[in-house]
């Protein structure tokens, strides 16, 4: 168990009421500042240089709040440049999910359930990486199939490929792959040229009709932040 709360690598989706809320005042202290501050920053040093990233994980932990129907400051508006992150360390992030896991074994659970294997990984975040990689979807989907990926990397890889971001035709992609689901319950076109809408509508169905299929992926709230 971690002593204490750290910056979390896995996806917000995966972190109880109370985390979630502790994480984004974390981060609202944290990019609140002058992102260029350097040198005497309150940012962990892992993380200077990267502030840009840290307010895209701040939205995206918001992103994640607002469809919990949690209320939140706003938005922080990204710079258009890629973003940069610090590597991810495998250590650090086995060590989150040991605490995660402890959370949910006292009863504090996400919205995503923790997966219990490599299976249940995959399909919490592939429709994330379909948005971003076609072939990396495909390619990730026969490796797993095979059980050819150690499901500690086979974490990192799906941490890192939500790090890239997504263009509209990929989001329009997953977002249709997820319509699938809803298609029954839904009164709008999915083939609508307005994302943001079809995301919502996907969310709201999702929750009211609690498709568990959607209810546990990363991509419900974390695509929401590039449109």
């Amino acid at each position: 168990m971690l002593p204490i709360t750290p910056l979390f690598d896995v996806d917000a989706g995966l972190l109880d009421d109370e985390w979630l809320a502790e994480q984004m005042r974390l981060l609202v202290g944290l990019v609140s500042q002058d992102r260029t501050a350097g040198v005497g920053s309150r940012v962990p040093v892992l993380w200077q240089g990267h502030e840009d990233a840290l307010a895209l994980r701040l939205n995206q932990l918001m992103s994640e709040m607002v469809l919990r129907g949690k209320a939140i400051p706003g938005y922080l508006v990204i710079t258009s440049e890629s973003l940069l992150w610090p590597a991810l360390d495998l250590r650090s992030l086995v060590g989150q999910l040991e605490a995660v896991r402890d959370r949910a074994g006292a009863g504090k659970h996400g919205r995503i359930r923790m997966p219990r294997n490599d299976h249940e990984l995959w399909a919490t975040y592939k429709y994330s990486v379909l948005a971003r990689n076609t072939r990396a979807y495909q390619n990730f989907g026969q490796r797993v199939a095979s059980r050819s990926v150690p499901v500690e990397l086979l974490w990192a890889s799906m941490i890192n490929a939500t790090r890239v971001a997504p263009s509209s035709g990929g989001i329009r992609n997953a977002l249709q792959h997820m319509w699938g689901y809803v298609s029954g319950h839904a009164t709008v076109n999915p083939q609508t040229d307005d994302l943001t809408a079809l995301a919502n509508h996907i969310q709201t169905l999702a929750a009211e009709h609690q498709v568990s299929y959607l209810l546990n992926s990363t991509a419900l709230s974390e695509l929401r932040v590039w449109l």
